[in-house]
């Protein structure tokens, strides 16, 4: 019955579509329009004779044609004015002034380039004196006055450009228009075509509904004869239920021996349980062996915090000794500067001589001066830092502060004098330890949590390196081996003596007690 149906909603479809007047748009059908006053047709239009109206052919093969054969009529310096604006990231108005004059020296260029003169590369990477440094007087003036007018050459190339791109749309929409009449044209037939085949739908779909009507009355003799055939299904019902109380006595005797099986079950789940009770007394057994062994291996762990903490008690006095000879070069650095005070005296005396010729050459000795002292500085404190084995956030800061202070001092900005500036720096390192250090405490705090140490044991090691943090972030390299090459490992044997073995490159541990020193640095 389903592809009757189907059939009959499709031909009252087609019949209200037949009903329906010509559109000239997709939604165009939803709307009640107006007849409208007839449009005139081409030949009507005044100025222009019926005769004369010549109709729009455009393909897209003559459409690129024509596009390429625009481009060749461009001549060499037109085309590398597109060439050069088309490269442009940004609009004309928005250039900033060096962007402009980079496109005043690459405008250049193409005139030069036309005229077979020598030209001067420039790209975005380059700046503005890479690319004028080569130029002489003459070309200097010539390119001022092409690059006073780059914006305005910008400016008519895109105009050109966009006017050039505005005729090939406006052929393409015309060619597309052409098409779209041609198409409307064709779907007015088409809908003719509609509406007679609508007609001769109709007359098929009366046929049909007389067909479905005699139909029906086979159906309802159909049904007849169903009542007749389920009043001799009944009395087969009876029968069948008869049978059925005869296999329900057959099932009562299957529960029966079901049951008999259950019982012999639960007998083999009882052994099974005795079983079962065995198997945990003997894993209640490897329980207690494992707690034992666990016990040893706690046993274990204190007696490695015992070597643990004398390790401590060495380093904190490898930093003492450390402290020592920082004390003696403080001392030797005290008389370098005595020295250095005196070569200052010595230069400046000759720097009066040179300050003539250097004024006579156009040079300001101030900022000559300004620059010395600062790189000495610089180099000096370098050398410093280098020799304490400082953090690399205090090498940073020197690094940072020293030019800046020196650029500042040279431009006559608001600077800081090399006794201000070296107090600076000290604070910024002396406060980076003192972060570190407060870090520590921290972490120390959450490891006795988790390990549960003894305090008197754990503030005894957490005292030691605090200091040790507080006086140096790496650990004393001056008693074991030279500022340059390989050092000696700052590990300890088991027997409590200095490991004898070079330390690895970048490191202050052998490839032996390298994992000590990870879980040093970890607690």
């Amino acid at each position: 019955m389903a592809p009757p149906v189907m059939g009959l909603i499709l031909l009252l479809v087609c019949v209200f579509a037949s009903r329906c007047g010509p559109v000239s748009g997709l939604f165009d059908w939803l709307k009640q329009t107006q007849p409208g006053a007839p449009v005139l047709a081409p030949s009507l239009v005044p100025g222009l004779p019926e005769g004369d109206a010549q109709p729009f052919e455009m393909t897209v093969v003559d459409e690129k044609f024509l596009a390429e054969a625009k481009n060749m009529e461009l001549s060499p310096l037109d085309s590398c004015h597109y060439r050069v604006v088309a490269q442009l990231k940004s609009t004309c108005a928005s250039l900033s002034e060096e962007q402009l004059a980079k496109l005043g020296v690459v405008l250049f260029n193409c005139q030069a380039e036309v005229e077979g003169r020598r030209t001067y590369p420039c790209t975005e990477d380059m700046t503005l004196k890479q690319c004028t440094v080569d130029m002489d007087s003459d070309t200097w003036n010539a390119y001022h006055i092409v690059s006073n007018r780059a914006r305005s050459v910008c400016y008519a190339t895109r105009q050109q450009h966009f006017r050039r791109r505005a005729e090939l749309t406006v052929n393409a929409l015309i060619s597309t228009a052409t098409s779209q009449l041609d198409a409307m044209k064709d779907l007015k037939e088409g809908q003719l075509e509609l509406k007679d085949l609508t007609s001769a739908s109709l007359e098929r779909l009366l046929k049909g509904h007389s067909a479905l009507v005699a139909q029906q009355g086979a159906l309802w003799e159909g049904q007849e004869q169903l009542e007749t055939s389920l009043s001799s299904n009944l009395e087969r019902l009876g029968q069948e239920k008869a049978l059925i109380a005869s296999g329900q006595e057959l099932v009562a005797q299957l529960i029966q021996g079901i049951t008999n099986r259950m019982e012999n079950v639960s007998e083999q789940l009882k052994d099974q349980r005795s079983e079962v009770q065995e198997g945990h007394k003997a894993l209640l057994d490897d329980l207690a062996e494992v707690s034992g062994r666990a016990k040893d291996i706690y046993s274990k762990m204190d007696h490695s915090m015992s070597g643990f903490l004398q390790y401590q008690k060495l380093t904190a006095q490898y930093y003492m000794d450390l402290m020592g000879k920082l004390e003696r070069m403080n001392g030797t650095l005290g008389t370098m500067l005595r020295y250095l005070d005196n070569m200052q005296r010595c230069l400046e005396e000759r720097l009066h001589i040179i300050q003539g010729y250097l004024g006579w050459a156009g040079l300001s000795l101030a900022a000559v001066w300004t620059c010395v002292v600062h790189a000495g500085y610089f180099l000096l404190c370098a050398v410093v830092l280098t020799f304490l084995r400082c953090p690399s956030f205090s090498r940073a800061m020197l690094l940072f502060t020293v030019p800046l202070n020196a650029v500042a001092e040279v431009n006559q900005q608001p600077a800081l004098d090399l006794p201000s500036l070296s107090m600076l720096l000290l604070t910024l390192s002396l406060g980076t330890g003192r972060v570190l250090c407060a870090i520590l405490d921290i972490l120390c705090s959450d490891w006795q949590a988790v390990l549960g140490l003894p305090q008197k044991n754990l503030g005894g090691m957490m005292d030691a390196v605090s200091k040790s943090r507080s006086a140096s972030p790496n650990q004393s390299l001056a008693s074991n081996s030279s500022v340059s090459g390989r050092q000696l490992c700052n590990g300890t044997t088991r027997m409590g003596q200095q490991c004898k073995k070079r330390a690895v490159l970048g490191q202050e541990y052998c490839h032996v007690h390298e994992g000590g020193y990870t879980s040093y640095n970890c607690l």
